[in-house]
C-alpha cells in the first residue's frame, strides 16, 4: 500500500522533471520533496506503530512466565522464572532475525538507594538488639526491686528495606564486583540460536544468576515467528523499590495496545494485586485490559470434590470465580471512591472503570495447555504430577488433549488478541489514509501554483513586449522598495505578538507549578505485631530449689494502627505530568505564537496596498505571482523542548513507594526543590525560544523585499530567454498545463 501510493506520487513528480525547463525550479523541488516526504512519513508511521504492544502485569508466583511461554512460544520454557519478587527484572521481548539480548544494570544512584534502604534496616535492627541486651541485663535487677520494664518492640522493616537487604545478600554471596557494571548496558549477541541466548540470559535474570540482583531491565530479541509484529513488556511482579524502574514500567505499559492482568483464580484481584495495578498502569492511555485468572487447574483441584462430575464442576467453579472476581473488583472500587480525594478519584477513575468493563475474567491454565500439546513421554515431573492429580478427580473421567485444551482456555485469550490486533490495523489504516489525503492535498496545491506560474509566463510570452514589461516591472520594484516600511511594520507587529504570547505562557507555567509543589498526605491503616512480656512462676512443687523462681513469657499480639503517608509515585507522577504538559504547551504555543496564515495575509495586504488594482493598465499577476512565491518561503520555527533530562533527574530523587511521618515533610521539601529547578531551566529555555523566533522573524524581514524584487526582475529575464525559442517554450508550457490538468483530475478522483 505504501509502495503503491508512494510510487503514484513519485510518478507524478518525476513526470515534471522532463518538463523542468518550463517550470520554476523552486516549485519543482518542492513538488519532488512532497512526494519523497510522503514515503518517508508513511514508513515512519508504520514502523512506529505497526507493533502490537502487549503488557503483562501480575505478582510473582501468578504464572506470568508460564502464561507467556504458552501464549507466545507454544509451551517452550523461553522465559526464565525469577527467584524472588525482587529479582524480577523488567523485560521487553520482540522479534529479530538474529537473537540477542540487551541487559541494563542499575545506575550508581539507584544502587546507592538500595544500599541506603538496607543500611536503614540494619540500623533499626542493631538498635533493637542493643535495647534488648540492655533489657535482659536490667531485668533481674528490676524484678528484685519490683519494677516492671517492658521489653523493646521489634522494629518494623518495610518491604522495600527487606528487598534491598535481599539484593545486597545475593551480591555478597556471589562476590560480584558491582561497581564494574553499574551505569552500563551489555549486549549478549555472540549466540547462534534462541536456546543459546536463553542459556546465557539465565546468568543475568535466572533464579541463581550471578548478575541477577543488579539487573534493572532486559530486552530480549528472539527469532520466533510468533513474535513478528508483536512487542511484549513483562513487568516486575511487585511494588518496585527502584522508583526509576517503576516509572520505566509505566512508560512501557502506557504504550501498550492491550494489557493482560494476571491474578490467581482462587484469590482474584486482592489488595496486593490492586496496589500493583495502581503502581504500574498509567492514569490514561490504556485502551484494553484483559483480566486473566491464572492457575485455574489449582482452583479446580481445590473445588472438584463438591461436584459429582467434571461436566458440572467446570461451569459451576467458573461461575463461582466470576462472582468472586466481580465482588472483589466492586469492593476495591467502592473503597477507593470512599477513601480518596476528588483529585485522586479523577486520576484513577479511568483504571477503575476499565477494570469493571473488563469483567468477567478469562480463567486459564498454562499447565493444562502444556499437557494438551505435549506428548506424554516428554512431560517433566511436575507436569506428570499435575496430570495424575487431575485424572484422579473423577473415577469415570480421564483427560485427553481436547479436554486439557478446554480447561486451558487459551482460545479465548488468542481471540482477544486477534480482536485488538484488528483494531490496531484499522487505526494504522486510518492514520495512513489521513496522511495520504493530506499529502495529495498538498500536491494538488503545488500543482495549482505551477499552473498559475506557467499561465503567467505563457501570457507574457504571447504578448512578447520585453521593453514594456521591463518598464512596468521597474515601476513595481521601486514602489515595493519604497513601501518597505509597511512590510517591516507587519513583521514587527507579529514579532511583538510572539514575544508577548510566550512571556504570558511562562506566567501560566509558574501558576501551574504551585499545584505541582503540593504533596497530599493520606490516611491508611495496617496490622502491626508487637510483643509483651510478663514474669510467671517457674517453681515446681517437686523441686524445692526452684521455689520462688520466675521466668519471662513473651507473647506476640496484633493490632490495627492508623498512619499518615504520602505517595512518592503520585508525587513523581505529578512532576512528570507537569514536565510533559509544559513541554507540550511550549511546543503548541511556539508553533502558534505567530499564526502563519494571518501573518502571510497581512504581508500580502501590505504589498497590495501599494498598487491600484482597478487600474486597467496595471497587471495584478505581475505582483501577485512573485508575491505568493516570496510569502510561501517564509517559515517560523516551532520549538520542541527536550525535557527528558529533567524527568530522569526526578526519578532518582526518591527511593520508596510511600513515606510516613517526618519523611513527608522531606518529600514536600524535595518536591518544591525539584519544581524550582524545573522552573529555572524552563524559564531559560523559553527565553531562548523567544529569542529564536524573534531572530527568525528579523531574518525573514531583511530577506523578504529583496527576495520579492528579485522574483520581479527574474520574470523579465525569463521572458527575454523565452522569446529566443518562443514556439518551443510555448509548447513546453502547454505540455505542463496539460499534464497538470490530468494529474489534478487523477488526484481528485482518488481522494
Amino acid at each position: 500500500m505504501i509502495e503503491e501510493q508512494s510510487s503514484s506520487l513519485l510518478k507524478i513528480s518525476k513526470g515534471y522533471e522532463l518538463l523542468g525547463s518550463s517550470l520554476d525550479a523552486n516549485l519543482l523541488a518542492e513538488l519532488q520533496a512532497l512526494a519523497s516526504n510522503f514515503k518517508n512519513d508513511a514508513l515512519h508511521t508504520q514502523n512506529e506503530n505497526r507493533l502490537l504492544r502487549i503488557g503483562i502485569i501480575g505478582q510473582i508466583k501468578r504464572g506470568k512466565s508460564s502464561f507467556l511461554n504458552s501464549l507466545l512460544f507454544n509451551g517452550q520454557d523461553v522465559l526464565p522464572k525469577a527467584a524472588t519478587p525482587m529479582t524480577a527484572a523488567l523485560t521487553k521481548i520482540c522479534y529479530a532475525q538474529r537473537p540477542k539480548a540487551l541487559v541494563e544494570f542499575y545506575s550508581k544512584n539507584e544502587w546507592g538507594k538500595v544500599k541506603n534502604l538496607a543500611d536503614k534496616a540494619f540500623t533499626k535492627q542493631a538498635s533493637y538488639e542493643n535495647a534488648f541486651l540492655e533489657y535482659q541485663a536490667n531485668k533481674a535487677i528490676s524484678q528484685k526491686q519490683g519494677v516492671f520494664i517492658p521489653s523493646p518492640a521489634k522494629p518494623v522493616i518495610s518491604d522495600e528495606e527487606k528487598a534491598s537487604i535481599e539484593l545486597l545478600n545475593m551480591v555478597k554471596s556471589s562476590g560480584l564486583n558491582v561497581a564494574q557494571y553499574l551505569d552500563t548496558t551489555i549486549s549478549l549477541d555472540q549466540v547462534n540460536n534462541n536456546d543459546e541466548l536463553v542459556d546465557k540470559l539465565n546468568n543475568y535474570v535466572g533464579a541463581s544468576g550471578e548478575f541477577t540482583p543488579i539487573v534493572k531491565s532486559t530486552e530480549l530479541h528472539l527469532n520466533i515467528d510468533s513474535l513478528r509484529d508483536i512487542e511484549v513488556v513483562d513487568t516486575p511482579g511487585m511494588n518496585d523499590p527502584i522508583i526509576s524502574r517503576g516509572r520505566r514500567t509505566q512508560e512501557f505499559i502506557g504504550q501498550c495496545d492491550v494489557v493482560f492482568v494476571l491474578s490467581n483464580s482462587g484469590q482474584f484481584l486482592d489488595q496486593s494485586d490492586m496496589s500493583l495495578l495502581a503502581q504500574n498502569i498509567p492514569n490514561k492511555g490504556i485502551e484494553d485490559i484483559v483480566l486473566i485468572g491464572s492457575l485455574f487447574d489449582g482452583a479446580l483441584l481445590d473445588e472438584y470434590h463438591k461436584y459429582p462430575s467434571i461436566q458440572e464442576a467446570l461451569p459451576a467453579i467458573t461461575t463461582k470465580l466470576n462472582n468472586q472476581a466481580k465482588s472483589n473488583v466492586d469492593k476495591v472500587c467502592n473503597e477507593f471512591s470512599a477513601h480518596h480525594s476528588a483529585e485522586d478519584d479523577n486520576n484513577q477513575s479511568h483504571l477503575m472503570s476499565t477494570l469493571q468493563n473488563a469483567l468477567p475474567p478469562i480463567f486459564i491454565s498454562s499447565r493444562c495447555y502444556d499437557l494438551a500439546i505435549k506428548p506424554e513421554q516428554s512431560l517433566n515431573e511436575e507436569e506428570l504430577h499435575t496430570m495424575n492429580l487431575l485424572n484422579s478427580m473423577f473415577d469415570d473421567f480421564t483427560f485427553n488433549a481436547n479436554t486439557f485444551a478446554a480447561v486451558a482456555n487459551f482460545k479465548k485469550v488468542t481471540s482477544k488478541l486477534d480482536t485488538v490486533k484488528a483494531k490496531k490495523e484499522q487505526i494504522l489504516a486510518d492514520r495512513f489514509n489521513n496522511l495520504l489525503i493530506g499529502s495529495k492535498r498538498e500536491v494538488k496545491q503545488k500543482l495549482v501554483q505551477i499552473t498559475d506560474d506557467v499561465t503567467y509566463k505563457r501570457k507574457n510570452l504571447l504578448e512578447g513586449d520585453v521593453e514594456s514589461l521591463a518598464k512596468k516591472q521597474q515601476a513595481v520594484v521601486k514602489r515595493v522598495e519604497a513601501g518597505t516600511v509597511k512590510v517591516n511594520r507587519v513583521f514587527e507587529k507579529y514579532s511583538i505578538q510572539a514575544e508577548k504570547t510566550l512571556t504570558r505562557l511562562l506566567t501560566d507555567i509558574n501558576q501551574d507549578a504551585i499545584q505541582v509543589q503540593q504533596v497530599q498526605s493520606q490516611s491508611g491503616s495496617r496490622e502491626e505485631s508487637y510483643t509483651t512480656s510478663r514474669e510467671v512462676s517457674d517453681s515446681s512443687w517437686y523441686n524445692p530449689l526452684s521455689w520462688g523462681s520466675t521466668r519471662t513469657v513473651t507473647s506476640t499480639h496484633y493490632r490495627t494502627v492508623s498512619y499518615t503517608y504520602a505517595s512518592v509515585h503520585e508525587a513523581v507522577s505529578k512532576l512528570e505530568s507537569f514536565v510533559g504538559d509544559t513541554s507540550k504547551a511550549i511546543y503548541d504555543v511556539s508553533e502558534n505564537a505567530i499564526q502563519l496564515g494571518l501573518f502571510k495575509q497581512d504581508i500580502k495586504a501590505s504589498i497590495k496596498d501599494m498598487f491600484d488594482f482597478s487600474d486597467d493598465d496595471f497587471d495584478p499577476e505581475m505582483v501577485l505571482m512573485p508575491l505568493n512565491n516570496a510569502v510561501e518561503r517564509i517559515t517560523i520555527p516551532a520549538v520542541n523542548l527536550d525535557l527528558d533530562a529533567h524527568i530522569n533527574t526526578i526519578r532518582q530523587q526518591f527511593s520508596a513507594e510511600q513515606v510516613e511521618g517526618d519523611d513527608i515533610a522531606q518529600l514536600r521539601t524535595e518536591q518544591a526543590r525539584v519544581v524550582a529547578l524545573l522552573l529555572q531551566d524552563i524559564s531559560v529555555e523559553l527565553k531562548q525560544c523567544i529569542n529564536q523566533i524573534v531572530a527568525k522573524l528579523a531574518e525573514e524581514q531583511s530577506n523578504f523585499v529583496p527576495s520579492l524584487t528579485k522574483d520581479l526582475v527574474a520574470s523579465v529575464e525569463q521572458l527575454k530567454q523565452d522569446l529566443t525559442h518562443k514556439e518551443e517554450v510555448l509548447k513546453g508550457y502547454d505540455d505542463v498545463l496539460q499534464k497538470v490538468n490530468t494529474d489534478l483530475a487523477t488526484l481528485s478522483t482518488n481522494l
